[in-house]
């Protein structure tokens, strides 16, 4: 081969390479994708429960369990979606699944007075879901490198999401009574929010978005005791009194992710 060939070679090449990544950035956000993310949630909920009734002192149980509002969680996951391109127009469709940790408010009170039962009065309250799983579209404008967005869609959570009080009589270990207080939140809501996407080398991208959460506001409610009777016999016209504000909450999230049809023309 000759100098004046491999010349010419080389040139057919980088001109073959050069249509191609020409073809690629035409439509750098098309495709599917999936990746990973982390970050923090903060709670905007609130509750307070308190028990009532003709023989209960106020003032000896108004300190418990009193009003709990939670200031925040870690929130961390995986998501996927599939993106379409026109022209710096870019839409389409994602879902994410990530866990919520957040600590429950489980407060306990020695009760010796004469207005109710001795004993422990455990008190159990979780305002913030397990984990909650999003879908639904986002819109946003194309970029070479950078990719702003505007999101929305269902939210889906799952765990626990009930008041309860427990009662240990004096001197024992086992309960025998409780109360069940009202639904902190609901299983099903809404999320919206902003972000932004921005490409790194090759398929890969990093991405920061805020998501404004809202699942509704829980059941107030008054409940009784629940147990055998002669437990329950000495908290005749006591009540657990439970109260919730709506739940919100905002998620701050960072990702990672790979776009897997990067690589054709």
């Amino acid at each position: 081969m000759t100098q004046r060939d491999l010349l010419s070679r080389s040139a057919s090449l980088l001109a073959l390479a050069s249509i191609a990544a020409s073809a690629q950035s035409d439509k750098p956000w098309d495709g599917s994708y999936a990746g990973v993310n982390a970050g923090g949630a903060r709670n905007g909920t609130c509750a307070s429960s308190t028990l009532n009734g003709a023989t209960i002192n106020p003032a000896s149980v108004a300190p418990f369990p009193g009003r709990y509002c939670p200031s925040g969680g870690i929130v961390g996951g995986v998501q996927i979606g599939e993106d379409f391109q026109t022209r710096r127009l870019v839409w389409g469709v994602g879902a994410d699944l990530d866990a919520w940790s957040a600590k429950g408010d489980n407060p306990s009170l020695k009760y010796a007075g004469a207005s109710s039962p001795p004993g422990t009065y455990a008190y159990s309250s979780k305002l913030s879901p397990n984990d909650f799983a999003i879908v639904g579209p986002r819109i946003g404008y194309a970029g070479d490198l950078w990719l702003p967005y505007l999101r929305a869609g269902a939210i889906i959570t799952t765990g626990s999401r009930n008041s309860a009080l427990s009662y240990t009589p004096a001197g024992t270990t086992k309960s025998t009574a409780s109360f069940s207080g009202g639904q902190n939140f609901k299983s099903a809501g809404w999320a919206a929010g902003v972000g932004t996407e921005i490409g790194l080398n090759g398929a890969w991208s990093i991405t920061a978005e805020y998501l404004h959460v809202n699942l509704g506001k829980g059941s107030n409610s008054t409940t009784a005791c629940s147990g055998s009777a002669s437990a329950c016999a000495a908290f005749s016209g006591i009540s657990l009194d439970s109260m919730h504000s709506g739940f919100t909450a905002n998620v701050f999230r960072v990702g990672i992710n790979y776009w897997f049809r990067y690589w054709e023309p």
